[in-house]
């Protein structure tokens, strides 16, 4: 927007010539101004549209909407008294089978007799107590010998196992796999906690090594609940943001009523999964949010 000088034209001849250069320099300076002004509340109309989207208004995954800005559920004032209900189930501890048992007999009454026959003693209560039992890894060395062959002088190596040649067994393997896996423990946790619980150092290395082992192991399971779940005749199918060594992935969970199949794919769209298990190609019905396609 070029400025209009309040004055006449005659007035600007008449002006000193180094106070019109002043001028036409401040004219200069504020038509830049002017310019960063508009480009700055462009940019901040942008900031500001991008700031405000959401879960609710965009297909932005719920897990990404701040803590700060999810509106509380207004809860309606219960007219029931605290604690359990009148009626309801209780919920007591579960007693477990026993290893062992001990019985307790009364020492005295209150009246100071001391003397009970054995005979009319009936229990009234159960106590339970349960403790862990002292863990003691089992530790097998396999030692491996050698001789030379009488025959040709060659030397003769004994051959260690198949079944013992990762160095940890099965049980253990499938600890690791759990606390990694379905409990989500970062490998330095599952470290610390072989060590301090189990007494075993072990590296973070071969904890991933133990890791990839199990899904190895659980690969055939897992590919076929994949079958089952796109040869069923109505699937559910969801996603959500999910990262993997630091890159954005996509998590996407495929449920019906006999099966969950989940798979975390580097895309969000269609496509997702490919080969055998692009969402495109399952067979029947699908139900999935409109957004996330």
């Amino acid at each position: 927007m070029a400025l209009k000088r309040p004055f006449s034209e005659l007035d600007w001849q008449l002006t000193p010539e180094p106070v019109r250069q002043y001028i036409m320099a401040l004219e200069r300076m504020l038509f830049d101004m002017e310019q960063r002004i508009v480009a700055h509340e462009k940019r901040l109309e942008k900031l500001e549209v991008r700031s405000s989207k959401n879960s609710h208004n965009s297909s932005k995954p719920p897990s990404s909407d701040p803590p700060f800005s999810r509106q509380k559920r207004k809860q309606k004032k219960s007219t029931r008294a605290k604690g359990g209900q009148k009626g309801h189930k209780p919920h007591q501890r579960q007693m477990l089978d026993p290893t062992e048992s001990h019985w307790l007999m009364p020492t005295r009454c209150a009246c100071g007799h001391a003397q009970f026959d054995p005979q009319k003693m009936q229990p009234f209560y159960a106590h339970q107590h349960i403790e862990l039992p002292e863990i003691e890894m089992q530790i097998s060395h396999y030692i491996l010998q050698q001789c030379d062959c009488p025959n040709c002088g060659r030397t003769v190596k004994a051959a260690l196992p198949s079944d013992v040649s990762t160095g940890y067994g099965p049980r253990f393997t499938a600890l690791i796999g759990e606390l990694s896996g379905i409990k989500a423990m970062s490998r330095n946790d599952v470290k610390q906690l072989c060590e301090s619980v189990l007494g075993i150092g072990i590296a973070t290395g071969t904890i991933q090594k133990l890791v990839d082992r199990t899904s190895n192991a659980l690969l055939p399971a897992y590919e076929r609940i994949g079958r089952v779940a796109r040869r069923f005749w109505c699937n559910y199918i969801d996603e959500t943001s999910w990262f993997k060594e630091n890159d954005l992935h996509w998590l996407w969970a495929m449920a019906n009523e006999r099966v969950a199949f989940y798979r975390i794919d580097p895309h969000r769209s269609k496509e997702a999964g490919g080969g055998p298990h692009r969402l495109d190609s399952l067979r029947g019905r699908i139900s999935y949010e409109p957004r996330a396609f």
